[in-house]
């Protein structure tokens, strides 16, 4: 009961004047995260026997068996010295004798040598819908694989091999490169590395970003509005609700939520309301921590009421009346239909493991909705789902004790075209 009450808590519905609260959901933004190919050019400190060598045959002492008798090593190592000046394009040599060239005088001035060198960049983050790179990326919370369909995805509309996007974005790109040197800091390096171009991509991967947001309606029904659940996602959903909402519109995002179809047919609702008290009382039981072990039990008679639930309370009850019933029993109305709802993923996500009965009234595709069952409720055998004659749209039973009955409130918005089905729960108490 503690970790119900925690949760019922928890639930935060955050007020938007004007309009009433319908559902949250969860979004997901596609990142595409890739790996560039770069040239870069790099900074050397000058070794002190390279130094010393350059300021030799700067002075013309430029035969090899003589630099080897006046610096008093052997000649062969010598020569590993004087064939990396070589390949940096420092020196010149044959077999017996050393030019200085104009790299050579720079880097003697300089004491450093630059070396332009190719490479990569790995952790360049995308975001498809703002065309922008993410440079704080260490900020976020990347998901590698979604598994709902794609109802949940924003769609981008961008070609991830386009090197163009990256080029425009080159500030970006080389504060994310400038951290990677500082990460990996190489001590023999005199400054930072300089990103020059821009050559490829490598490696394309893409990546999610979950935000919770809270779908609203406005009193009149025609217009939407989406925030996100809780302030510390705000930021985030600021960068994409334009986007969420005119996909939204565009019937590209939540095309579950948002339909074109009224309910198959009309469920008179419930004459119960929310119990006003059972909130007073979590509300002061939240700013309230000291008197929480009188408040619990007041909370708990309060759930224990006929009553309508709370926005966001569903999914918690039934996590509580599934831990402590041993007899479950659920009605649908369409039984295709519920397995293809939110209801049904909810439902065999909480109710894994239990075993439970399953009527409906209705069946369009008896074989596909058996198969779908089959597979994602295996505790559920054919003989437990039957055909019954009940009036509900949805339906739970906790050992004859308590019933969870589902409602759905049809809202025409936008177009007077598209609809949505806001489900609307009762909580009945059968013994006491």
């Amino acid at each position: 009961m503690d970790k119900l009450i925690e949760s019922l808590l928890n639930i935060n519905i955050r007020k938007n004047e004007g309009y009433i609260f319908v559902k949250q959901e969860d979004i997901y933004v596609p990142i595409i995260k890739t790996v560039l190919s770069i040239t870069k050019r790099s900074f050397y400190r000058l070794p002190l026997l390279e130094e010393i060598v350059l300021r030799l045959i700067n002075e013309n002492l430029q035969e090899i068996d003589e630099l080897a008798n006046v610096l008093g090593i052997d000649r062969k190592l010598l020569e590993v010295t004087l064939a990396d000046l070589s390949v940096k394009d420092i020196i010149y040599c044959t077999t017996n004798r050393c030019t200085l060239l104009s790299k050579g005088k720079q880097a003697l001035k300089d004491l450093r040598t630059v070396q332009r060198r190719k490479d990569t960049i790995k952790n360049i983050y995308l975001d498809p819908i703002n065309k922008k790179i993410i440079t704080d990326y260490d900020n976020y919370q990347f998901i590698d694989k979604v598994v709902y369909n794609n109802d949940k995805k924003l769609e981008a509309d961008i070609t991830v091999n386009n090197i163009e996007i990256f080029k425009e974005n080159i500030e970006s790109v080389n504060k994310v490169f400038l951290d990677e040197m500082n990460l990996f800091n190489d001590k023999t390096k005199s400054e930072p590395d300089e990103l020059l171009s821009i050559d490829g991509i490598e490696n394309v991967f893409v990546k999610f970003i979950r935000i919770p947001i809270n779908i609203y309606v406005s009193a009149d029904g025609y217009d939407i509005d989406v925030l996100a659940s809780s302030k510390k996602y705000d930021t985030l959903f600021k960068m994409f609700k334009d986007e969420i909402i005119e996909q939204i519109r565009r019937k590209k995002l939540l095309k579950k939520l948002f339909v074109k179809y009224k309910p198959r047919r009309e469920f008179t609702a419930l004459n119960l309301q929310e119990n006003e008290n059972l909130k007073k009382c979590l509300l002061k039981c939240k700013n309230n921590k000291s008197d929480r072990n009188e408040l619990r039990q007041v909370i708990e008679k309060e759930i224990f009421l006929n009553r309508k639930l709370m926005n966001e309370e569903f999914e918690y009850l039934l996590k509580y009346l599934s831990a402590h019933s041993q007899n479950i029993k659920i009605v649908v109305h369409n039984l295709n239909d519920w397995i293809k709802s939110d209801l049904y993923i909810e439902v065999k996500t909480i109710l894994n493991g239990k075993t439970y009965e399953i009527g409906y009234d209705e069946c369009n595709d008896w074989k596909n909705a058996i198969s779908a069952i089959k597979r994602d409720l295996p505790n559920c055998t054919k003989d437990q789902i039957k055909k019954v004659n009940k009036d509900f749209y949805f339906f739970l039973n906790f050992d004859d004790k308590y019933n969870i009955i589902a409602v759905p409130k049809d809202i025409l918005i936008i177009d007077n075209k598209t609809h949505i089905h806001k489900i609307e729960f009762y909580f009945q108490i059968l013994i006491h």
